[in-house]
């Protein structure tokens, strides 16, 4: 382990620069830079700064260079960097970085549009037309927003640059700035070099008669007629398996939906088979098919009580894992924020209990073979959960009412049974084995009855007839749009004959809703108003964290065997992206393995040769690894996080890739993946590392590639196992500032000589841990270019909940990440043993708030009792409103004794003199100790911390 010894506050500037960017003069890093001439850093940069390091910088999040600027990209907020011509010199590129509006690039510059609505866009404009302006926003999520002409109030040319001026404070020192401005160089440089434009954005959908094609599969058209037209371009599509599902559905839902199914769900693919019969008989009809349904099983139908706790995590769930991706997302209320663009869920809450709805949301492919509803992979607790949710009453389905109980009638289900033939309901849903009168069709079981060669094929249905006739008649009613009846005689003039592969793929993708998350070419893809829902559990990983992965040319990315492991058995790469895979099953969606394969193609890669694997093995190794190319800063190896973020892992690059996708992948990223962060090491085929294997591009990835080829087996590379570093404290005590666990980038830690420790919040202005033992390992922060997190070290970790210490008593701050408003942060003094005194205002109130380490003598004298001991010193520079100081939080909070408290059986806390404390509740039943004050000069409050297992000794 590295061991730190910091011994006065100077030493710390020195051991600590990413802790501490600024100088004693307060000067920020751009302000530093300043004063040095942009020529004078451009040469330092050509001859210092390190290219490879530069990238790494280049994708961090706290800069967003990546989301601004890509390779190919002609429609950011920022110009591609390697097309920015012969004018712009290292010089340039130097100002550009210290001071972006000085020279802001011509059609790049923002604008401000006021909507009349009294939104205020800032960006880039794409297109300007007399119709609508689009506007590439350049905050936020940057996504491009079009507005009519006519809701344009006001549009303005900005003098400033979409480029924020303190950009570079980002950055920990000098160092770091030149190696940045190396990368960019390394880029524009580039300049000349063949190029391509990244492929236009998504949101296409598929031609019209591949839309018809779709719609005769899912209306299961050849149910009925021989199906001369799709040619098997998709699996058969087969209805929900009743006599699996029908016990778990309500009696009352069942009728209601038989006898009118639009009506009950809109957008329902069933169609209305009684819709030629008198109520009174439609009625009995529906009435006596529920009976013959309801026979196929013993048990009874029984609603079940609701957790309202799980249905609150069902909602959260029901908002990330995907569900949203087709069905609408909903209001605190349950109201459909998007009812018209998604899947109906229809009255859930009528249709299920909860016991049904936990068992089809785990396995919905079990009653619904076709996997129009896919497996999501909830675990059991997760179904609970969403099932809880569903059922939970909404605004538009409103409360259950359970009306009469459902009675079995034998004569009824008997009717029913010759109703669900007669009708045309057996057509489509099967109920296999099922004896019926055979005196009704002659048929022994309720099987559909096969289509004959004699029925009419598809490609010979009077397209203006039948079911597609806008009048009702003696067929099914679908209720189908103009749009849809178009799509469907588009089909059926279709000459009949195989599709071509990609249209399969396409058609495919289509029907299954994968187009909902996933881009190929100019098709499909997260929509702007669905684009929310899509999260990470790695920010820093940007677009392509959260968002499913393109699919354009997957078939000459993926090896086929990987491919069918995502396809069929669920095999998940990216555990940071909380969209899930769904699951279709294999007759579904296993075709699509070679259909990929047959329609996408990549120019052949002319691969390097003649060259010793075995060496190039172990210089795939070095270029992996920090002494390389810093690939395992990113990636995960062998399913050990890296420093930086966690992207895929290396070791399972060969098994899923193609060599030959590889190769074009290493020289253009952005190209192949337009959301991916992944630096350009190649630009323009050029080598950053000249000084491996001669700076040969193509042998430099025939090195990497022979060294993902051994998978797991690979020796790791330099980087990936990090010696500990621990930061000491002796006679004095020793502080850092950076993020701590649950702290945002504010989090001031301080290790005192007696070997208790704090970690103070400076952005809310509250004690946010205490821990004792060891201080902190930083090598979070020192190993991941800036913006990790401070370890804590040691034992007994106690953590105190958000929000500041010391705040207003009868309208306090509701508590979320930002800064409380009435709240300031004026730094700290350091006394004698170099101890922080933090001081902040509130509103007229002065606030210093001292800890210092203190021992209590035991009866052993060789095993003193360290704790902690705080002073907290008001002072009132006016009038000061009622406040209450909250010393401390926690689940279960005892009054031992006077002043004294016992917290979660880990701390005791005594409030010195004579105080009145109060025990509040605050959030998510937590309970707070807490001091109202009133100050009109000068108070103080001084608190001891002590570890309650200390004290059981």
């Amino acid at each position: 382990m590295l061991r730190f010894q910091v011994l006065r506050a100077s030493v710390l500037l020195l051991v600590l620069p990413a802790v501490l960017p600024a100088l004693a003069d307060g000067q920020t890093l751009r302000e530093r830079l300043l004063n040095e001439s942009a020529k004078g850093l451009a040469e330092a940069a050509r001859k210092q700064g390190d290219a490879v390091r530069g990238a790494i910088e280049f994708t961090r999040q706290e800069l967003a260079c990546a989301q601004c600027h890509r390779v190919g990209a002609t429609n950011l907020p920022g110009p591609d960097l390697t097309r920015l011509g012969d004018d712009v010199t290292d010089v340039r590129l130097v100002e550009a970085l210290l001071d972006p509006s000085k020279l802001i690039r011509k059609g790049f510059e923002a604008h401000n549009v006021a909507t009349t609505d009294g939104e205020v866009l800032v960006g880039r404009i794409l297109e300007q037309t007399p119709e609508r302006i689009t506007i590439r926003l350049s905050v936020g999520d940057m996504r491009a927003v079009t507005v009519p002409a006519g809701e344009v109030q006001r549009m303005v040319a900005s003098t400033k640059s979409a480029m924020p001026d303190n950009l570079v404070d980002q950055l920990r020192d000098r160092s770091q700035f030149l190696d940045l401005v190396r990368y960019v160089m390394e880029l524009a440089d580039s300049a000349g070099q063949p190029r391509h434009n990244l492929p236009s954005p998504g949101g296409q959908v598929i031609r019209e008669e591949l839309q018809g094609m779709s719609l005769l599969n899912e209306l299961n058209c050849s149910a009925c007629h021989r199906d001369d037209v799709t040619q098997g371009a998709l699996p058969l599509r087969r209805a929900p398996l009743l006599g699996r599902s029908a016990s778990g559905m309500d009696p009352a839902h069942v009728k209601a939906f038989i006898a009118a199914p639009a009506h009950i769900k809109p957008g329902a693919t069933m169609p209305d088979v009684m819709h030629g019969l008198p109520p009174a008989d439609r009625a009995a009809a529906a009435e006596e098919v529920t009976q013959f349904l309801a026979s196929l099983s013993t048990r009874e139908f029984a609603r079940q009580a609701l957790d309202a706790t799980a249905a609150a995590r069902g909602r959260e769930t029901f908002h990330t894992v995907g569900c949203v991706a087709c069905h609408s997302p909903r209001d605190a209320s349950g109201t459909e924020l998007l009812s018209t663009t998604s899947v109906p869920l229809g009255p859930v809450n009528r249709k299920y209990n909860l016991e049904s709805l936990i068992a089809f949301l785990k396995d919905p492919l079990e009653t619904r073979p076709s996997g129009r509803m896919p497996g999501m992979k909830l675990t059991h607790w997760e179904a609970i959960d969403l099932a809880n949710y569903l059922l939970s009453s909404s605004a538009e389905s409103g409360n259950v009412d359970e009306g009469a109980p459902f009675v079995r009638n034998p004569k009824l289900a008997a009717k029913g049974r010759r109703q669900f033939e007669k009708l045309g309901c057996v057509q489509c849903h099967p109920v296999g084995g099922r004896p019926v009168d055979r005196a009704s069709q002659g048929s022994p079981a309720m099987e559909a009855r096969p289509v004959s060669a004699e029925q009419l094929p598809l490609s010979r249905v009077r397209p203006d007839q039948g079911c597609l006739s806008e009048s009702p008649g003696a067929w099914p009613d679908y209720s189908l749009s103009p749009e849809q009846r178009s799509a469907i005689r588009a089909a059926l003039k279709r000459p009949p004959s195989m599709l071509e592969p990609g249209d399969q793929v396409a058609l495919t993708l289509s029907t299954f809703r994968c187009l909902n998350c996933h881009r190929r070419d100019d098709l499909g893809g997260v929509t702007a108003e669905r684009d929310s829902h899509f999260q990470t559990t790695n920010p820093n990983l940007g677009p392509q964290g959260r968002i499913p992965p393109t699919l354009s040319g997957v078939g000459a990315k993926l090896n086929k065997d990987w491919t069918r492991r995502v396809l069929v058995s669920g095999k998940a790469i990216r555990p940071y992206v909380l969209t899930r895979m769904p699951q279709y099953g294999a007759e579904n969606v296993g075709g699509l393995v070679e259909l990929f394969a047959a329609a996408d193609t990549l120019e052949p890669s002319t691969f390097a040769s003649d060259a010793d694997e075995k060496e190039l093995r172990q210089a795939g190794a070095d270029l992996a690894g920090t002494s390389g190319l810093n690939c395992i800063v990113c990636h995960t190896f062998q399913m050990k996080k890296a420093a930086n973020m966690s992207a895929v892992d290396l070791t399972e690059m060969a098994e899923r890739l193609q060599k030959n996708w590889f190769y074009h992948y290493m020289l253009e990223p952005q190209q192949l993946s337009p959301n991916t962060i992944m630096p350009s090491f190649w630009p323009g085929g050029r080598a950053m590392r000249r000084d491996l294997l001669e700076g040969d591009a193509k042998l430099q990835i025939e090195a990497l590639w022979q060294y993902l080829l051994e998978g797991r087996q690979a020796r790791a590379p330099r980087g990936l196992i990090v010696e500990p570093i621990e930061l000491l404290a002796t006679d004095e005590a020793v502080m850092l500032r950076r993020s701590y666990p649950g702290i945002g980038k504010r989090g001031i830690g301080v290790g005192y000589p007696l070997q208790v420790n704090i970690a103070y919040d400076a952005e809310q202005m509250r004690l946010a841990m205490v821990w004792k033992g060891k201080f902190a390992d930083p090598g979070g922060v020192w190993r991941s270019q800036g913006h990790g997190a401070v370890r804590p070290l040691g034992e007994s970790l106690v953590r105190f909940s958000p929000g500041p210490d010391v705040d207003d008593l009868q309208s306090p701050w509701q508590v979320d990440d930002g800064r409380p408003p009435r709240h300031q942060f004026g730094g700290y003094s350091l006394d004698e043993k170099m101890r922080p005194r933090f001081k902040y205002r509130v509103g007229n109130l002065e606030v210093e708030d001292y800890f210092m380490d203190a021992v209590e003598q035991t009866t052993n004298p060789d095993n003193p009792r360290p704790f902690l001991r705080r002073t907290l010193s008001l002072r009132a520079q006016g009038k000061v409103e009622p406040l209450a100081f909250r010393p401390a939080t926690g689940k279960l909070i005892t009054r031992i004794g006077p002043g004294e408290f016992d917290i979660d059986r880990q701390m005791r806390v005594r409030i010195v003199g004579d105080h009145k404390i109060e025990m509040v509740s605050g959030n998510d039943d937590e309970q707070q100790l807490r001091i109202p004050l009133q100050v009109s000069d000068a108070a103080e409050v001084t608190i001891e911390y002590r570890w309650q297992s200390e004290e059981r000794k």
